[in-house]
């Protein structure tokens, strides 16, 4: 990783006088989202992007101009947090500049700001569905459910067996005890999935016969309404919402950086990440764009990811909930930490923090947008 150090020009004994912050900033391409990124206007290089227009305006409060802030900044495209989160720590650097989720991890090393925005939790994929992956995803949604009817099946057969002997007479002849077990199971089964024709074919008038028949077609009814129901909520949410749910995790892999607390995250929920150092998110976008039967798509903060959906026609972003965020800095600098949290919560006070977030995130055509500006 490159990285290089500006410096303000100011006056030496000034300097002296002020005490030194030093501060890693997260750079990019303005297309990242929530990333620093940097201008050149006429040969004249300035920078902007949400955090870092938060730092400028804490830098016009009172209380930070005993501070003089140094920068180093990351190249373009680096996005492995959790290395920043030790270089904080290690006090190698004072403050984090950039969006951070928070995780236990990470709460064990450094301090967080006051959260200054309200990010999600999402994966960009296509919309696109063909008719046999949805049978796919559909098959491993219910595949428990399919399982639950057969073992029931087996249990109320059984049950038949034990409880009506009888109808091992019903049509007037005899079977062996080992083929009318098996028949029982058969007819436990078959009722559960639809079929009730062996149930009452051998039926027998009988109190134990009507009570027998009568819960295991109550049970088998409520059960394969059930599953009915789960199969229809399954594919219109495939078909109309095409977007993921959280039962689709662990159908297939997604793409994530590493160092990355979102990629972190989706495998505490228990889906698999093919992890990329090195990659910025449009590298990642364009690894799954080229296979996006093999991936799920590729997982990020929503607001580091959003500006996929108006570059990419036919990425989508499914959304999987809130989540705050916050700068970081060295559990050292309690002072500066006070007065760092004090400082953002007057310019939320103020209306300056909704300002400047709004300048970012104000207009966005995603309906599945959240309320990023809502602090």
């Amino acid at each position: 990783m490159i990285l290089s150090n500006h410096h303000k020009t100011i006056d030496e004994d000034i300097i002296s006088e002020k005490e030194v912050i030093k501060v890693f900033v997260i750079t990019g391409p303005k297309t990242s989202g929530i990333v620093t990124y940097e201008n050149d206007v006429n040969g004249i290089k300035s920078y902007s992007g949400l955090v870092w227009d938060i730092l400028e305006a804490l830098k016009k409060l009172p209380d930070f101009d005993k501070y003089q802030f140094e920068y180093t900044f990351s190249e373009p495209g680096y996005n492995n947090y959790d290395e920043t989160v030790d270089w904080v720590s290690s006090g190698k650097y004072d403050l984090g500049l950039a969006i951070y989720m928070q995780n236990t991890n990470r709460e064990s090393k450094i301090n967080y700001t006051v959260p200054i925005n309200i990010d999600a939790f999402a994966v960009y994929h296509y919309t696109d569905t063909n008719m046999f992956q949805l049978f796919k995803d559909t098959l491993h949604n219910i595949g428990y459910f399919i399982m639950v009817l057969i073992i029931l099946g087996i249990l109320f057969g059984i049950m038949l067996f034990l409880v009506d002997p009888n109808r091992n007479r019903a049509k007037g002849h005899n079977k062996r005890i080992k083929a009318f077990f098996l028949r029982s199971i058969l007819t436990g089964v078959a009722t559960f999935f639809g079929e009730a024709g062996f149930l009452f074919e051998n039926s027998t008038p009988t109190i134990k016969g009507l009570i027998a028949v009568s819960i295991t077609m109550l049970v088998a009814i409520i059960f394969l309404q059930f599953m009915q129901a789960q199969i229809t909520s399954s594919l219109i949410e495939k078909k109309m919402d095409k977007g993921l749910s959280i039962t689709d995790i662990k159908l297939k892999p997604v793409l994530g950086h590493d160092g990355y607390a979102h990629t972190t995250r989706w495998e505490e929920n228990g889906g698999k990440v093919v992890r990329h150092k090195g990659k910025n998110n449009s590298d990642l976008l364009e690894i799954y764009k080229k296979d996006p039967n093999k991936y799920l798509g590729v997982v990020l903060s929503y607001y580091d990811g959003y500006p996929f959906i108006d570059l990419n026609p036919g990425i989508v972003a499914s959304v999987f909930g809130d989540t705050p965020t916050c700068m970081i800095y060295n559990p050292n600098k309690l002072i500066f930490g006070e007065e760092l949290n004090k400082g953002l919560l007057h310019i939320r006070a103020t209306k300056t923090l909704n300002r400047i977030c709004n300048s970012y995130f104000g207009i966005n055509s995603d309906p599945n947008a959240h309320a990023v500006c809502a602090l």
